[in-house]
């Protein structure tokens, strides 16, 4: 007789295969939602980067068009917008409009020339010598000198293609939601077809009205004298200021020559008395190593140009700048930064802007590779360098300054301090003496060397012994560009000759102990002499407690010193 089978059995055998079952229709279930989660995902960003692509041409126009940035050309304050007029039109008020060709057609750029009165004083204004001592290079180089205005216009229409992009974007998002945010009927409106017709539409109108620039109006008078120099397309609508123009870069012309043919003559003497005196220049000595500091260059070609020949034969370390290395911190003067980051870039350049620079000179020192002080300690060459930019700047060409952030000279110097902690760094720069005073007067000066200027004269070193039996070294560094303390009426004029002794100073850096030993000026004279001083010794190694050289060389042996003079 067959043998049943317990029905308790099959039941349970059925519930487990109904479970399995389930299981796996789970299983199947979470691999679908993954599935269809990551295909809407992938289909999301398709159409944000296929959206982002059709808004980007509108947002690139915008950004272009509307880019905004308000800068200095000589004296006068200039406001300078780009457009899609092809032509670069310097808005002078009342006596006219002068226009270029735009070397980046269709783009354009208007100049609006502030503080603009008669014409006489306009150009007097524009084209006086104290115009061209600032900024010789705007006629020299006009396309290097503006090189800076191109750089924030750049900088700005970027800014603001992202919020045209961002916008167009949203208002994309709202058309994808449209059939819940408005009524049936209206949704119905739009449709695919009828917004990709309306997107083409406009994009064919933005497209022409981009490429084909209405012509410009009235007359255009051509300016003679500018025929054979970079202004040789150069135009204005008024016949009077076409004389006046004329007659002004006559004037320019032999300015500007005269003022090129003097900083050669200057510097062909200078070269000559420096190599009359090569075993003079500072020279390291066994274990050491040179730092070449300097701070008020404010843009001296002359002196630049002798400064990187002197970094050259001398091959310092490093190169640190205490402050104003332009003249007004304007972005024409970007061609000032771009010759000083070239003085010796074997090695690196560290500065700490002073009163007479910018933000601007600090974007354009970042952006030759110099090191920008922050309030923060930065390794270059070896070394902990700290320092920072000054609290306030000088309004361009006035004596008149701005705070920069609200903290006092002295109140950066004690913040210094704290930032270094409890090890000193290797150098500190500032720029005003006000902040030095707190830095060397503090019980341990934080630094083994702290450099400022401000003040065109030299003054130290200072040393400053700690208890250990190191010690700080402190000097008040001259001008680098032998440039007169500024008045209201008179200011050195950067692309001539110093006028005052031009000074720059060599720190020899035990390199086992990390202490300065000595400091060596250099000094070049307005007659072009090459004035090389004794070197100044600032500590005695042989003085030093034995543990606390142990301590500062970890090990490290400092070379017997080879007696000089």
């Amino acid at each position: 007789m067959p043998r049943r089978r317990d029905p308790r059995s099959r039941d349970l055998l059925l519930a487990r295969q109904r479970s399995l079952l389930l299981v796996l229709a789970r299983q199947a279930a979470r691999v679908r939602s993954r599935r269809t989660l990551l295909l809407g995902l992938a289909r999301a960003l398709g159409v944000t980067l296929l959206a982002a692509l059709l808004a980007a041409p509108f947002a690139a126009a915008w950004g272009i068009g509307h880019a905004e940035v308000q800068d200095y050309l000589g004296p006068n304050r200039v406001r300078f917008a780009t457009n899609f007029s092809g032509e670069i039109e310097a808005d002078l008020g009342p006596i006219g409009n002068a226009y270029l060709p735009s070397p980046a057609t269709p783009i354009g750029v208007t100049a609006t020339v502030g503080s603009v009165g008669s014409a006489a004083q306009s150009l007097g204004s524009l084209f006086s010598e104290q115009t061209l001592a600032a900024y010789v290079d705007l006629y020299a180089d006009p396309q290097l000198a503006l090189q800076g205005i191109i750089d924030r216009l750049e900088v700005d229409a970027l800014g603001k293609a992202v919020q045209a992009e961002a916008l167009l974007l949203t208002a994309f998002a709202l058309w994808r939601l449209r059939s819940r945010l408005l009524s049936p009927w209206v949704a119905r409106l739009a449709t695919r077809r009828r917004t990709a017709a309306v997107y083409l539409t406009v994009m064919a109108v933005v497209l022409g009205s981009v490429l084909s620039p209405r012509a410009p109006d009235g007359s255009r008078y051509p300016v003679e004298v500018a025929a054979g120099t970079p202004y040789a397309d150069l135009t204005v609508d008024s016949g009077a200021l076409a004389d006046l123009l004329d007659r002004g870069v006559t004037g320019v012309t032999l300015l500007s020559g005269r003022q090129q043919r003097a900083v050669q003559t200057y510097v062909d003497s200078a070269v000559q008395s420096l190599s009359a005196q090569v075993e003079r220049l500072p020279r390291a000595e066994p274990g050491e190593t040179m730092l070449l500091g300097f701070s008020d260059l404010h843009c001296n070609q002359a002196m630049t140009e002798l400064i990187g020949r002197l970094a050259r034969v001398t091959a310092p370390r490093i190169l640190l700048s205490s402050g104003d290395d332009t003249v007004n911190g304007t972005a024409v003067e970007k061609t000032c930064i771009r010759r000083e980051a070239a003085i010796y870039s074997e090695v690196p350049f560290v500065g700490a802007s002073g009163n007479h620079d910018s933000n601007v000179t600090e974007s354009q020192m970042r952006a030759d590779q110099m090191v920008v002080l922050n309030g923060s300690t930065v390794a270059a060459a070896g070394l902990q360098v700290l320092g920072d930019d000054d609290p306030e700047h000088n309004i361009p060409f006035s004596q008149d300054r701005d705070s920069d952030r609200p903290e006092t000279e002295e109140e950066m110097g004690r913040r210094l301090i704290a930032a270094a902690g409890s090890r000193p760094v290797d150098v500190l720069l500032v720029h005003q003496p006000a902040a030095s005073v707190v830095l060397m007067s503090a019980p341990d000066p934080p630094a083994r060397l702290i450099a400022w200027g401000h003040f065109h004269s030299q003054a130290g070193p200072t040393v400053v012994y700690h208890a250990d039996g190191s010690w700080t070294v402190g000097m008040q560094e001259g001008t680098a560009g032998g440039v007169k303390q500024p008045t209201i009426t008179s200011f050195s004029t950067p692309f001539s000759p110093p006028l005052i002794n031009a000074d720059v100073y060599f720190y020899f850096r035990d390199d086992a102990t990390g202490l300065i030993t000595g400091v060596q000026p250099v000094h070049v004279t307005p007659d072009a002499r090459v004035v090389v001083d004794e070197r100044i010794r600032t500590g005695d190694l042989a003085q030093l407690p034995a543990e606390t050289r142990l301590r500062l060389s970890a090990g490290r042996e400092t070379p017997t010193p080879t007696p000089t003079g």
